[in-house]
């Protein structure tokens, strides 16, 4: 995930983190990426994670990684607008784990995002432990070396096209009851099931 142009962090969150998966859990992924670049870091996101396998998709769930969430860095804000989800977006990014983080990204993340205190949530001491064994020394850095291609006039442009491709493709999709949102600053994938 470091190499991911315009990644700022990636987050382990979800069930994964409070210790409630199961076997036939997925991997659920919070990005935050570098606001004007959101669609190109998430094309990169699903290309990078499908041509090594880790995707979820179709029928291919299981210990499989879904990035469900992308924030923009410049305002990190995780509220749902619908409040009866917000004790659920509590329980899975209260205790999300920086895997790869530009410094201070997720700390500015859970200041913005102080209203997850609100809820009580399980799993402390289990993120805890996985943090400690998962990432000894704290997160990686990303790795910046293909935003200097993408970062100028062709790279705007790209932004552009991959953001009407995407979110076309993401609204299509769509039921009543989802939580789903495809802005400038943020894309949100929660199907009702979630709610």
């Amino acid at each position: 995930m470091r190499f991911v142009p315009f990644l700022r962090m990636a987050g382990l969150n979800g069930s994964l983190v409070r210790g409630e998966d199961t076997e036939k859990s997925d991997i659920d992924f919070l990005i935050i990426a570098r606001s004007g670049r959101l669609y190109t870091a998430r094309f990169f996101t699903v290309l990078f994670l499908h041509l090594t396998g880790w995707r979820r998709h179709g029928k291919y769930i299981a210990g499989r990684i879904c990035p469900n969430c992308f924030l923009s860095d410049k305002n990190p804000d995780i509220t749902p607008a619908n409040p009866e989800s917000r004790k659920k977006v509590a329980e899975a990014n209260k205790y999300m784990i920086p895997l790869v983080e530009k410094p201070g990204m997720a700390e500015k993340f859970f200041k913005t995002n102080q209203w997850f205190n609100r809820y009580q949530v399980s799993g402390f001491e289990y993120q805890t432990k996985l943090q400690k064994r998962l990432i000894p020394k704290g997160p990686t850095q990303p790795e910046y070396f293909l935003e200097f291609i993408l970062g100028g006039r062709f790279g705007r442009w790209l932004e552009r096209k991959l953001m009407n491709w995407q979110v076309k493709r993401i609204l299509a999709g769509k039921k009543q009851g989802d939580e789903i949102v495809a802005t400038r600053e943020e894309i949100r994938l929660h199907p009702r099931k979630f709610n």
